[in-house]
């Protein structure tokens, strides 16, 4: 099989890793005005409706799947953020220069993590609305953030719900035992938290001009990160 930069759904299916099935009566992919266009069986939804159990099954199982064949890129966690602040609009310079600070001490401080886990390819957005139910089994979907990086990167979103958005502790509980490695008793965890806080955070500033709703979030989140406050609600959006 030859090397792709994109995650090989046939490297996954031969792992038993559920995920949406490719069309194999193509030879894929098809490029199309110099864009590599593929194409996939529709996902039939249905029960069992996914669960943070399905998605710590799902990342263990990907996480362990040997020899993979593609080309991923090196995860920089903070690099999109840097892009979406050079194109900010309406936005403070205040807070412009809070978050280019923030990026350049949490880019320092994750150059010098020590990892509990071993590094290798990630999913890059692991969270449950990336499940889906296929012909009665859930799957992984949405690998455009795949990198090769530390697998604790995809069990934040898991425990960053908890205190941001509600998620109840025994379903964090749930996820963390089925994993098998509870990410917040790790050292770094609070350095790679607040990483993805600002992942998050600079997501929503690029449609602060779109509604006062979205703009008084984001003002929220600033707020936050500002305050070193781990524990104030945040909004889904």
């Amino acid at each position: 099989m030859s090397s792709a930069r994109c995650v090989s759904p046939r490297w996954l299916a031969a792992a038993d890793v559920p995920v949406a099935s490719i069309y194999e009566d193509i030879d894929q992919p098809v490029m199309i005005d110099e864009r590599p266009v593929s194409f996939w069986h529709a996902v039939t939804g249905g029960e069992p409706m996914p669960t943070h159990i399905d998605l710590a099954r799902l990342l263990a199982a990907y996480h362990a799947a040997p020899d993979c064949p593609c080309d991923l890129a090196t995860f920089e966690p903070l690099r999109v953020s840097e892009s979406r602040l050079a194109k900010a609009n309406g936005v403070d310079a205040k807070d412009l220069d809070f978050l280019h600070d923030r990026i350049a001490d949490l880019t320092n401080q994750f150059d010098h993590l020590d990892f509990a886990l071993p590094v290798g390819p990630i999913h890059g957005d692991a969270h449950t609305k990336n499940l889906l139910t296929d012909r009665g089994q859930v799957v992984l979907i949405d690998f455009e953030a795949a990198a090769i990086g530390p697998r604790e990167w995809d069990l934040l979103p898991t425990s960053i719900a908890v205190q941001r958005y509600g998620l109840p502790e025994q379903q964090y509980q749930e996820f963390a035992a089925t994993y098998g490695f509870d990410v917040r008793a790790w050292d770094g965890y609070p350095v790679l938290r607040e990483i993805r806080e600002v992942t998050m955070t600079t997501w929503i500033m690029q449609n602060v001009l779109e509604s006062k709703a979205i703009a008084d979030e984001f003002a929220l989140r600033v707020a936050c990160l500002r305050e070193r406050d781990s524990e104030r609600p945040w909004h889904f959006f």
